[in-house]
């Protein structure tokens, strides 16, 4: 009679053990794959006029790094709207001119994700899920920018120059290095 009752507790023991492990793991995993995304995205093939790394940043901005800067912020937004969006700002007051920062963020929109640039001189740049650019509009001008005129370069460009910092803090070797899966889960996203 001992024996049983002693069997039943090792087996329920080991069962909560395994259950405890599985959840570990896979808690461990995402939030490794969350924490060193921009490192992944860097390491995996993707589109000439994407970068992904930004994408990934804002995807996964509250795993991440957000060094203090003189005058950059960074704001979940608030409010009624806020409630039921994921949207977090970062502005770039070290950049402003004539009073207008630049400002990342990430949007949820009809096409699913979207990432937007306000840039300094009244311009916005939407984004696809690969971060590359999806459409232009110069709000000063109250006028469409035809995404062909865009030098893709010097944009990109312009937003490590305003942002590119996160990049550099978050671009961090993990210790247990998830590139497979990584490469598993978002290969088909980039390329």
């Amino acid at each position: 009679m001992q024996n049983a009752q002693l069997k039943k507790i090792l087996i329920i023991t080991c069962c909560l053990l395994v259950g405890v492990g599985v959840v570990f793991i896979r808690w461990y995993i995402k939030s490794n794959i969350d924490r060193h995304s921009v490192y992944y995205v860097r390491n995996i093939s993707h589109d000439r006029d994407a970068h992904p790394e930004f994408a990934m940043l804002l995807d996964n901005i509250d795993s991440m790094e957000q060094p203090e800067k003189k005058k950059v912020r960074y704001k979940l937004e608030s409010g009624a709207s806020g409630v039921f969006s994921d949207r977090f700002y970062i502005y770039n007051g070290a950049n402003a001119l004539n009073d207008e920062e630049p400002i990342l963020f990430k949007e949820d929109d009809f096409d699913g994700d979207a990432y937007v640039y306000h840039d300094n001189r009244g311009r916005i740049y939407t984004f696809d899920k690969t971060f590359k650019v999806r459409s232009a509009y110069d709000y000063k001008n109250h006028a469409d920018i035809d995404i062909k005129t865009i030098d893709q370069k010097a944009l990109c460009d312009e937003i490590y120059k305003d942002f590119g910092f996160l990049i550099k803090a978050n671009d961090k070797k993990p210790m247990i290095n998830l590139q497979w899966l990584f490469n598993k889960k978002y290969y088909k996203r980039f390329n």
